[in-house]
């Protein structure tokens, strides 16, 4: 294995720690992003160059027990979250419907096709009294609250009722529900804490709060971020201590690469 070999490995390993740096940051600056999901960053060893099979004959009788195979690296595989369940944050307002538990609601986009989000601070349209999203994604199925409601109750299982002016008792005027994924690191983030179904992540399963799986509804909470800043920062050090012994491996491969080079003349 010669010296550049060696070089371009720790050049590898150097792409790879960026690529995690990058990860960490974005978890860091999320802190604060309602139901933002932490991220990780998944790495793989590249191939391997066999100077000697295992098994391989070593002589009329015997093989070897062991190969002899060099690395070329590592490189980034890809970055999934954890959806763990962020803490709840008490708001009081009524249209603030955490989901606790697993699942996503579903909005329609302005493209008309579906993105899915856990961030759960929905709005009144201005116009047409539909639940929205704060970037005016409309919650489906569409829920519609009367202009005159002065109460909203909204209940575990995903009952929304309200009470109108001049009135004594609630009434149902729509049905929140929740869609799961068998693989939601399979879906695409598009930003805005909304996410896209994609092959990966395979069919939406749409089904009440509280059913098949489903979390439940949380009235007046929000979801915060589940990003441990210590964890991070821990991670960070780590990065930076990886990060200077593969600095350290290519300052001495090309002193050794030099010292090669002068022996050589």
């Amino acid at each position: 294995m010669s010296l550049t070999n060696a070089m371009n490995i720790a050049k590898t390993g150097l792409h790879l720690q960026e690529t995690n740096i990058a990860v960490k940051s974005q978890n860091l600056a999320s802190q604060g992003v309602d139901s933002f999901k932490r991220q990780y960053l998944v790495a793989q060893d590249l191939g391997y160059q066999d100077k000697i099979l295992a098994g391989a004959q070593t002589s009329a009788n015997t093989t070897s027990a062991i190969g002899l195979a060099i690395g070329l690296g590592v490189m980034p595989a890809g970055i999934y979250r954890s959806f763990d369940i962020g803490d709840p944050v008490s708001t009081g307002e009524k249209l603030d419907v955490m989901i606790s538990g697993d699942g996503f609601y579903q909005v329609l986009m302005p493209d008309g096709t579906f993105g899915y989000t856990r961030t759960a601070t929905f709005q009144k349209d201005p116009q047409s009294g539909q639940l929205v999203t704060i970037d005016g994604y409309v919650l489906q199925p569409n829920i519609t609250i009367p202009q005159d409601t002065v109460d909203i109750s909204i209940s575990q299982d995903g009952i929304v009722s309200v009470l109108l002016a001049g009135q004594t008792t609630m009434q149902q005027v729509g049905q929140l529900q929740v869609t799961r994924f068998l693989n939601p690191n399979g879906l695409r983030a598009m930003g805005k804490n909304i996410f896209f179904e994609t092959t990966g992540s395979g069919t939406p399963m749409t089904s009440n709060p509280g059913l098949q799986g489903a979390g439940i509804l949380m009235q007046g909470y929000r979801e915060a971020s589940n990003v441990n800043s210590v964890e991070e920062i821990t991670d960070l050090i780590k990065i930076q201590h990886a990060y200077e012994q593969l600095t350290k491996v290519i300052t001495t491969s090309d002193a050794m690469f030099d010292a090669s080079n002068r022996m050589v003349a």
